[in-house]
């Protein structure tokens, strides 16, 4: 796929596999090529489910190459324009993974930190292995500095305010069991038993019907702020275009007639 990502495929399942550097450290190359593979994806009916990985065995994403930062002319009067700028392009990229209408698991294999747990928060699915080492946590302000590709909008959503806010600003570095003890993360499993428990929910997934699961991702996404009736709009938009489906066909006459449903996808 590029320097940074690669996109393997195993039948239904696409798995993206980051491998910048030893560390997936997050950089504008790596996410530039991460929102392409999301795009192409995310258009390849082909590919019904993915998982977001690394290639290197412990290090998910250490968080953001702050290189980039330490060459900030901090005098110039445009900087914090020239950084914000900078921001909104990195956030159009999350957002591509984010906005992919396939089902996403992240395969947290190692560290997940900082810009690293970002990445996480993007995915629909997290799966975090509990090697006594591995870590998950937004740790930007032990650094002087916050999260700036969603850690303080998603986490929030994802955990509740109050927990997040208490994480955020103590830089807390969980363990799997602990981040899956609050909701951070879906699954905690042991390294033996890791590969196997991202395989099984991605197949499982990649056997759905992925317009109904598009759909459902797209209904929470944009519903999730508005007034419930707004909200309730877009899911009778979306009901609609689920009901005149190939898959609502299938899926119909198979629970009437007690067979297996075996969805298509559109």
């Amino acid at each position: 796929m590029g320097e940074l990502v690669d996109v393997k495929r195993d039948g239904a399942v696409a798995r993206v596999v980051m491998r910048r550097k030893g560390n997936n450290a997050i950089a504008e190359d790596l996410m530039t090529e991460l929102a392409a593979a999301f795009d192409e994806l995310g258009t390849d009916p082909s590919a019904r489910a993915i998982v977001l990985a690394s290639e290197y065995e412990k290090y998910f994403s250490v968080g953001a190459d702050l290189t980039s930062l330490a060459g900030i002319d901090r005098e110039s009067p445009n900087a914090a324009d020239e950084i914000a700028l900078f921001m909104r392009r990195m956030n159009h990229h999350f957002n591509a993974i984010e906005r992919c209408p396939k089902p996403v698991i992240a395969a947290i294999n190692g560290h997940a930190l900082g810009g690293g747990s970002e990445l996480t928060l993007c995915c629909d699915f997290r799966i975090m292995v509990e090697d006594g080492r591995s870590r998950i946590g937004q740790t930007e302000s032990s650094l002087g500095i916050i999260p700036g590709a969603g850690g303080t909008q998603r986490l929030p959503r994802l955990i509740g305010k109050a927990r997040a806010t208490r994480f955020l600003i103590e830089s807390t570095r969980l363990s799997a069991k602990e981040a899956e003890a609050v909701g951070w993360v879906d699954r905690a499993v042991p390294p033996q038993e890791f590969s196997a428990a991202v395989d099984e929910l991605a197949g499982r997934l990649a056997k759905a019907a992925t317009l109904a699961i598009a759909m459902i991702k797209d209904a929470v996404r944009r519903g999730y702020d508005l007034r419930l009736d707004e909200g309730l709009e877009i899911e009778s938009q979306n009901f609609a275009r689920t009901a005149l489906s190939t898959d609502a066909a299938i899926g119909i006459m198979s629970f009437l007639s007690k067979q297996e449903p075996e969805f298509t996808g559109s």
